[in-house]
């Protein structure tokens, strides 16, 4: 393993330049203040960061199922005798060391049986209008009267003397009004509602006295039902397991989970962590393999010691579990200068570090300061 330890400390120049960056994102801070500093002394270091990553991959099985479409089906998605294992297909990822998910179906697993929601018939009853194709009419709530009002003939007439809603056995499901049927299920003209002006033509013969055609609902025609807008009128609907079809088809659904373990680690260093993870570092070491060997022949022990056990945990955790594709571990070196500077007669140090010349300061000056 070759280590590349060539680091260029920065110079004067850099830190003041990363100091008046620091400078302008404070409100307080006085960039002429950091002109009359002066740097008494840098002392150069730098903090390695170690990562190592692990590309994993898991899969798993469930049943599924959906409506039997016959025109797409071929030769490959007819049932394989024996058993299959979800490892027995090559899945590629689309791109190594990112998390991703991919979801196929087995191939050979595919199966036809009959719904058992329609019975394979295709159809299920409207359980909006029971199936009768016929729903209150919401414009005239039922009455079959313009106002919405039903008449008062209805409550009075010898032959008639009936309240709308009072058979709550034959109800829709939405609501109490009662229904008149002849000829069974569907929307024909000699059903009606109880209490509307249909229903008193079809006992007297006559029209509810002191109306006329205007008076209707216009929707209804006085009938006080209309066609149920759930099927059409049809008081049936096709099955949304089989798509009408009868038949639906059942197949093994394979997900499979490419998932990028990472462990990172940075060596001693006077600057917080949480810091470090903004920095960029140069690349000193990198390798790429199968399955990766631990340093440990670097000349810090400390990352010869975590390189072990992060390759001993990573190994560990995916036993059983899932199986490893590609192992990379590599090395950043952090470079990091402490500055001890001076201004008037006080002292303080701040710390430059990372490419980017980032700036910390370890009490940094608020607006009760100089600075």
């Amino acid at each position: 393993m070759q280590y590349f330890d060539d680091i260029i400390p920065f110079g004067e120049f850099e830190c003041r330049e990363a100091l008046e960056r620091e400078v302008k994102r404070h409100r307080y801070w006085k960039s002429k203040t950091v002109k009359k500093m002066n740097f008494d002394r840098i002392e150069t270091s730098t903090s390695i960061q170690y990562i190592l990553e692990s590309f994993t991959e898991a899969r798993s099985t469930s049943e599924a199922s959906e409506a039997a479409n016959f025109a797409a089906m071929n030769e490959a998605s007819c049932s394989m005798s024996g058993h299959l294992s979800p490892w027995d297909f090559e899945v590629m990822p689309n791109q190594l060391f990112v998390d991703q998910v991919r979801v196929f179906e087995m191939p050979g697993s595919s199966q036809i049986n009959p719904c058992s929601a329609c019975s394979s018939e295709g159809t299920i009853h409207c359980f909006h209008c029971r199936g009768y194709g016929t729903d209150k009419c919401s414009f005239c709530r039922g009455t079959g009267m313009k106002s919405g009002v039903a008449h008062p003939a209805v409550y009075t007439h010898p032959m008639i003397a009936t309240f709308p809603h009072a058979d709550l056995s034959r109800g829709y499901a939405s609501s109490s009004t009662a229904t008149v049927r002849h000829g069974g299920s569907g929307s024909g003209s000699s059903s009606y509602g109880i209490g509307t002006p249909m229903h008193f033509m079809s006992k007297t013969g006559v029209p509810p006295p002191g109306i006329g055609t205007h008076d209707l609902c216009y929707m209804c025609h006085g009938r006080g039902i209309k066609e149920c807008h759930h099927c059409k009128g049809g008081g049936k609907k096709p099955c949304t397991s089989c798509a009408g079809t009868g038949s639906v088809r059942s197949y093994t659904r394979i997900k499979v989970y490419f998932k990028n373990e990472r462990s990172e680690h940075y060596t001693e260093s006077e600057i917080p962590e949480k810091l470090l993870l903004q920095a960029d570092g140069k690349r000193i070491f990198e390798e790429e393999q199968d399955y990766v060997i631990p340093i440990s022949r670097y000349s810090d022990e400390d990352v010869n010691k975590m390189s072990k056990l992060f390759c001993a945990q990573h190994l560990q955790k995916c036993m059983g579990v899932c199986r490893v594709i590609r192992q990379r571990h590599y090395m950043n070196a952090i470079p990091i200068s402490k500055v001890h500077y001076s201004l008037g007669n006080e002292k303080g140090i701040f710390y430059v570090y990372g490419t980017q010349k980032l700036c910390f300061f370890p009490n940094f000056p608020s607006k009760c300061v100089i600075l």
